[in-house]
């Protein structure tokens, strides 16, 4: 079982403020927030074609003083789902973007060596934090919750069998 939850500041690149003089910013504001209305355009499109029924999203082009918002949450029987997809896009289209997804997986053992996992690990009773930041997508331990069974589910009697 796969449940995860996400939020992402969905953004195009921020390198032209950089560099930027006080006289163009008025320029390369308007120059990044066309970039983002396109971003977010090109996102929805993608997730209209690609996105799955087990993926629910919500994206806020503006709130109060913010731009992009973007939350979802995913919930499939399997580890196969098109939120891995969806972090791959946001990581290659919007590299101005940040965010964070908290997912776990009961299906993510050893046995299964996942892509990425070096040493491949037993990660089946924790949640996974993945962290966006700059265009790289990064898979950390989760400091907040520890083991799913055993401290958010009591562990059930059949797991303890060999107690008796």
């Amino acid at each position: 079982m796969l449940l995860g939850f996400g939020w992402c500041h969905l953004r195009s690149s921020r390198e032209a403020i950089r560099e930027a003089r006080l006289s163009d910013i008025d320029r390369i504001d308007a120059e990044i927030d066309a970039a983002d209305q396109k971003l977010w355009n090109e996102f929805r499109t993608w997730m209209d074609v690609s996105a799955e029924c087990f993926i629910q999203w919500q994206l806020c082009e503006s709130l109060n003083n913010e731009k992009g918002l973007l939350t979802w949450c995913v919930s499939r029987n399997h580890r196969t789902s098109a939120v891995w997809e969806m972090l791959d896009w946001i990581e290659t289209h919007g590299p101005g973007s940040y965010g964070l997804f908290y997912c776990y997986d009961d299906e993510d053992t050893r046995e299964r060596n996942y892509i990425g996992r070096h040493p491949p690990m037993d990660y089946d009773n924790v949640f996974r934090v993945h962290r966006l930041l700059h265009g790289v997508l990064t898979e950390m331990d989760d400091p907040f919750f520890g083991l799913v069974q055993g401290n958010i589910d009591p562990v059930h009697p059949y797991d303890r069998a060999d107690e008796d």
